[in-house]
């Protein structure tokens, strides 16, 4: 059984792509799939499917989602308008993520 990998992002958390073919793109995470460690951001334009026709069905377009792997996203950091690296911090006995640079919590 493969063992879960831990997240250092979560649903809402503004990020930026930063490999692949959607590099440089900053959005919103609105759905996180942990199981697959892949995300889909809400400014990514959703790429189309075109199904073909049959004898039953008719052709259609449909549009898809692009999933992007947990390792290529970054979180973006609002006060220093970059993205960053994050670390961990326990604040009154809760686990908070923390920007290494500025030193802001999320």
């Amino acid at each position: 059984m493969k063992k879960k990998q831990k997240n250092h992002i979560k649903k809402g958390d503004k990020i930026k792509v930063i490999s692949g073919n959607q590099k440089g793109t900053i959005g919103n995470i609105s759905f996180l799939n942990t199981k697959k460690s892949i995300v889909y951001i809400d400014t990514i334009v959703p790429r189309l499917k075109v199904l073909k026709k049959t004898k039953e069905k008719e052709g259609k377009q449909i549009e898809l989602q692009i999933p992007i792997h947990v390792s290529n996203v970054m979180l973006w950091d609002k006060d220093l308008n970059q993205s960053g690296r994050i670390g961990y911090k326990i604040l009154n006995q809760k686990k908070r993520r923390y920007f290494k640079k500025s030193g802001n919590y999320l």
